[in-house]
């Protein structure tokens, strides 16, 4: 088959770096580079090759660039498949606002991903997506991006070692297709009950956005929180029980929330001791630590 082979500047005796798995395809310096280049960087900012301010559409076209540089059917140098998640990776946390305001707060991919594993079971019960839960399948996401139709092969499953095996395993036995199409249905048909149950949102905020913009403070401690509507002093009367379990878990995610920042400014003191930590502060404050 036919041989990609790399320029004479590279002194060596074989020029040619590897033939692909098929026999018919090799790599180049270039592809190994770019693979290099993904591994070493812990900023998904430059991973993409973007600048921290680019706009949602910079960070699309950025992605769409690189993750068919790196997809391990294009690329088939060593560590492709790990660099094409890493590259899925990134898009997926700096697409959405929610988890580029959270990744902008820490600045580190290690940290970032720490964080994210480790409060799986708050973002659940928030209604949150969990960003790499062990299912996480990168290939989806390019799918969904460049549309169903397979870039490069006839096939539509991802074949690495290690990345959500059994539902690959599901797919080549025979109900995979069907199965697919339920699990890409269910978040339609999760939105559409969603919408029809009487509290589908949380009743508060720890931060004022367009939908909380009305503040309330807790009677202890006295943290700030928002919520929706007026209404709410009509269904949680100051001194009711219900006002006060609303306002425990409001002072739970509260402290939650602290001692998560709190964790990234330890982290991060240790390399330079005058650093601040806010959020540490305000942990002993509330006497919480």
């Amino acid at each position: 088959g036919e041989k990609r082979v790399l320029s004479d500047e590279n002194k060596g005796g074989s020029t040619k770096l590897d033939e692909g798995f098929d026999g018919d395809r090799s790599y180049t310096e270039e592809h190994v580079q770019l693979i290099r280049q993904i591994k070493r960087n812990k900023d998904y900012y430059s991973i993409l090759g973007v600048e921290k301010t680019c706009s949602v559409d910079e960070i699309r076209k950025a992605y769409k660039k690189l993750s068919l540089k790196v997809h391990p059917d294009k690329n088939k140098a060593p560590g492709s498949e790990e660099a094409f998640k890493t590259v899925c990776k990134a898009f997926k946390c700096l697409s959405d606002d929610n988890s580029r305001r959270q990744y902008d707060q820490v600045g580190l991919v290690d940290q970032f991903e720490y964080n994210q594993r480790h409060n799986v079971r708050q973002r659940r019960r928030r209604y949150e997506h969990d960003l790499f839960d062990d299912d996480f399948d990168p290939d989806e996401i390019f799918r969904s991006f460049f549309g169903q139709g397979d870039m490069f092969r006839a096939s539509q499953v991802y074949r690495t070692r290690g990345m959500g095996g059994h539902q690959r395993e599901e797919h080549h036995r025979g109900g995979g297709s069907s199965f697919l199409i339920l699990l890409q249905m269910l978040p339609i048909l999760l939105i559409f009950l969603l919408a029809f149950l009487p509290s589908s949102e949380p009743e508060y905020s720890l931060f004022r956005n367009y939908s909380y913009q009305i503040p309330k403070t807790t009677e202890k401690f006295g943290v700030e929180f928002f919520v929706k509507s007026s209404t709410f002093d009509v269904n949680f009367p100051q001194g009711s029980a219900a006002r006060a379990n609303v306002e425990d878990t409001v002072i739970k995610d509260y402290k939650h929330m602290l001692w998560r920042y709190c964790h990234v400014e330890r982290h991060k003191r240790r390399w330079n001791k005058n650093l601040p930590t806010p959020h540490c502060n305000k942990l002993q404050n509330l006497g919480l630590a």
